[in-house]
């Protein structure tokens, strides 16, 4: 089962697609483009090259997460929230909709700072590699580094208020995210697009 009105676009998801895969490739080419002819000479700017792509990789990390955020979001029942700070997802609305036990998730350990978001994922869904039937409660938490291009999964597993475990895993860019929630999670994540009525 997914939540159908949580499906996305093919502009949205074609645009995140491309710009997880290409900004990187974009930001070597313009290098090489302004500094041609001082690399045919043997002054290849590594400085400048470290700062595209810098900029590269915090494009290509907030990608990522969002496109991460794409396959959560489908099967979630609420909105996802978006935070910066651990007293924020503390009192985000998917933690208190839910009335998850804030003491087990600092046990667990939760992000202090920096930009992330917040999904309930409640679904019933297939196994990925065995066609069986399973049922997914955890609290997500998608963060992307910036600075590399990575993000960062936290899944909180719950059973009523309680967190009855955690797993944390990385999204390595050209690792695609839909892909990697699958194989971590043993859930298989798809990805809902509609087109003028019309879904896949």
């Amino acid at each position: 089962m997914v939540y159908y009105t949580h499906a996305t676009n093919p502009i949205t998801f074609g645009t995140l697609f491309v710009v997880y895969y290409g900004v990187i490739f974009v930001a070597i080419i313009a290098w090489f483009w302004r500094y041609y002819a001082y690399i045919r000479k043997g002054r290849y700017h590594l400085k400048q090259l470290a700062a595209y792509l810098i900029v590269a990789f915090l494009i290509t990390s907030l990608a990522g997460a969002a496109i991460a955020g794409k396959y959560l979001y489908l099967h979630s029942p609420l909105e996802p929230q978006f935070c910066m700070t651990s007293s924020c997802l503390l009192s985000s609305h998917p933690v208190e909709r839910y009335g998850l036990n804030e003491t087990g998730l600092k046990e667990a350990g939760i992000p202090k700072l920096g930009p992330m978001w917040i999904y309930i994922v409640y679904d019933r869904g297939v196994r990925n590699e065995v066609i069986m039937e399973k049922e997914l409660r955890a609290l997500v938490i998608v963060r992307p580094l910036l600075l590399v291009p990575v993000v960062e999964v936290s899944v909180y597993h719950f059973s009523g208020e309680d967190v009855t475990g955690k797993e944390k895993f990385y999204v390595l860019w050209p690792q695609f995210p839909g892909t990697v929630l699958t194989k971590q999670l043993d859930f298989r994540f798809t990805v809902l697009i509609i087109t003028e009525g019309n879904s896949r």
